[in-house]
């Protein structure tokens, strides 16, 4: 009995230490009542206080961020098919900078046939004369004819005097008449903020800074804008320094089919007096200002688009604020005393109206443009009209254009061949119709020819260029006394050699020989030779990241000739400038968006002119680095 009572007496004790855990584990099978819930009034005074309560714990909330996005391009200008072999004059954004080009001048200098002028270093003037002539090169900028408005050159453009380091792409098409350079503005497509920086230093105290900023919104809308400026000391015996600030912006909005832009460049410049060799001889300081801007509606793309046009309103001006370049101490007459008081201030004014329109079917292209220039109270109409058809075998192009704003009326066509993949040819004629020629028939032909065979992936070209015999028109830029020269016709045979030659190891070389020695503007010979090596190195990285280039150039000049006169204007004599040779090397290394470059110019230190007088750098270290990232 004693034990039956300790065994339950045990049994309870475990049941009451037991009682709450068991409890906890055994899951409430009976459903709670609605009218169980005890409902705790808030006071009226208490609403202020939930919603504060409840804004803070908003705030606590992780901000969403946008993904990145692409939206539709805004217009950008036609650019024609460049015809050639072995290789194509066209350069993106990023091939843009890398050839190392700091002015529109050093991008010509890869074409055969242009002679290009400079008279020192960066902020020199520079001018190109192709085939002898400095009329035979223009430049369009997002389709608008850049005219020369100072008239202290002449009608003669000075091209430091253009954003090449806006462009988002550049082509040089060479007809067998002119060299027309296409430059198309920098445009942005991703909502996420653009930023690029580049920052450059080198020899005669240059300093070059650019930013770029750029961003597309979700209803299309864009805005950009960039800036560069640079500026430059050289020895004292050459000159002064010299600055130069240059802008632009754009405001638009794409969408689908349709785009509506407007946009700006201005250029403002100082420059200071460059010296040559005889003291007397010296391009006066300048200080100037051009401004382009243009308004443009563009419907769908003219390089792919099977119906497209833009209209665009363009205004260009012009002004400068310098020294006197004559100066009277004792004016004699009222024309004396007239110029002694006459305001500094020059000011231009031109304006251009372009309408174009064009269809894209297959490997057939044609477009056609009115272009309306205004200024001096004068208008004047000049219609084009362009065709090409583009195959592997086969391309054609054609260029008609009536009287332009240089009073030139041109048209030239040219054809590529290739009858078998390691051979091809290629062919070109032009002619042109001075209308400021008195015999209002006076023509000029003009001729280009090529032939070119491929050994592996080397192509080796020879070929001619002739033009008829013509009036060149003189660089006033450099020195006023410079005068036209009357020539007959000429003749100058090529050859030229692009390709691979060794695994990573390319070469760009070409030259030229004209039949006569005593041409003027353009020297006798003349070769340019680039040997470079490009890799990614992506067997070693595969994921892109690092990029190097190096090229070495080698140029070679015989003297070139210029017409002067001196007292009696119908006399004039011969200025003649040595030949030289000279050597540059470019290397530049890219890590992920950054890319570091460094030119040295005329390493050999080699002591020469490309104008009479006026000495070139004998060696120029240019070194930077160029970051772009998306904020």
């Amino acid at each position: 009995m004693r034990r039956v009572l300790l065994m339950v007496g045990l049994g309870l004790l475990a049941g009451a230490v037991l009682h709450r855990p068991l409890q906890a584990q055994v899951r409430d099978t009976i459903p709670k009542r609605r009218d169980t819930t005890i409902v705790v009034p808030i006071p009226p005074h208490a609403d202020s206080l939930l919603r504060d309560t409840l804004a803070k714990r908003d705030s606590l909330k992780k901000s969403v961020v946008k993904p990145d996005s692409i939206k539709a391009p805004l217009a950008h200008a036609e650019t024609p098919p460049e015809l050639s072999i072995g290789r194509r004059l066209y350069w993106s954004r990023d091939s843009l900078f890398a050839t190392g080009a700091l002015t529109v001048a050093d991008l010509l200098e890869r074409v055969t046939g242009i002679t290009t002028l400079h008279a020192g270093w960066l902020s020199a003037p520079a001018n190109a004369a192709y085939l002898g002539d400095v009329h035979r090169v223009r430049v369009f900028y997002d389709g608008v004819a850049l005219d020369a408005l100072d008239p202290r050159g002449q009608d003669v453009l000075d091209l430091t005097q253009i954003n090449l380091w806006a462009a988002e792409d550049a082509m040089i098409e060479q007809g067998p008449e002119e060299i027309r350079v296409y430059l198309r503005s920098w445009r942005v497509r991703n909502t996420d903020p653009y930023t690029r920086t580049d920052i450059g230093t080198g020899d005669q105290q240059t300093n070059l800074y650019r930013g770029f900023f750029g961003r597309r919104f979700d209803n299309g809308a864009a805005l950009q804008f960039g800036a560069q400026q640079y500026g430059t000391t050289p020895p004292s015996i050459f000159g002064a320094s010299s600055d130069q600030l240059a802008l632009i912006a754009r405001v638009g909005w794409a969408k689908k089919d349709w785009s509506v832009d407007a946009h700006i460049s201005r250029i403002g410049r100082h420059r200071g007096s460059i010296f040559g060799d005889n003291p007397s001889d010296s391009i006066p300081a300048d200080s100037s200002t051009r401004n382009d801007a243009y308004f443009r509606v563009g419907f769908r793309d003219p390089d792919t688009s099977r119906v497209w046009w833009q209209a665009m309103a363009v205004a260009s001006s012009y002004s400068y604020t310098g020294i006197r370049t004559l100066v009277i101490t004792d004016p004699k007459t009222a024309a004396d005393s007239a110029l002694v008081n006459a305001s500094l201030d020059t000011n231009t004014f031109q304006s251009q109206y372009i309408l174009t329109g064009g269809t894209v079917r297959g490997p057939l292209r044609v477009s056609a443009t009115e272009r309306l220039f205004g200024r001096g109270g004068r208008h004047l109409s000049t219609p084009s009209l362009r065709a090409s058809y583009t195959l592997d075998r086969l391309a054609i192009s054609a260029f008609v254009e009536g009287k332009s704003s240089d009073s030139i009326a041109r048209s030239d066509v040219t054809a590529r061949f290739s009858p078998l993949p390691f051979i091809s040819l290629l062919g070109a004629v032009g002619r042109t119709s001075a209308t400021r020629v008195k015999d209002s028939s006076f023509t000029s032909s003009y001729v280009r020819a090529e032939a070119g065979i491929r050994l592996r992936d080397l192509w080796l070209i020879g070929g001619l260029i002739r033009r008829d015999s013509v009036r060149l028109s003189p660089p006033h830029v450099f020195d006023t006394t410079f005068a036209a020269a009357y020539e007959p016709a000429a003749t100058g045979l090529t050859l030229a050699v692009r390709g691979r030659l060794w695994r990573l190891l390319h070469a760009d070389a070409s030259a030229v020989r004209w039949n006569d020695s005593t041409g003027f503007y353009r020297p006798r010979y003349q070769t340019r030779t680039e040997l470079y090596a490009k890799t990614n190195l992506l067997n070693k990285i595969p994921s892109g990241n690092l990029g190097l280039l190096g090229s070495v150039v080698h140029e070679y000049r015989s003297s070139v000739n210029f017409s002067a006169v001196s007292g009696d204007p119908a006399v004039a004599s011969v200025l003649r400038v040595p030949g030289y040779r000279t050597i540059s090397t470019l290397i530049e290394i890219r890590i992920l968006s950054a890319t570091i470059s460094w030119q040295f110019r005329n390493i050999l230190g080699e002591r020469y002119s490309q104008v009479p007088t006026f000495i070139m750098p004998r060696q120029t270290n240019f070194y930077g680095v160029r970051w772009e990232f998306f904020n």
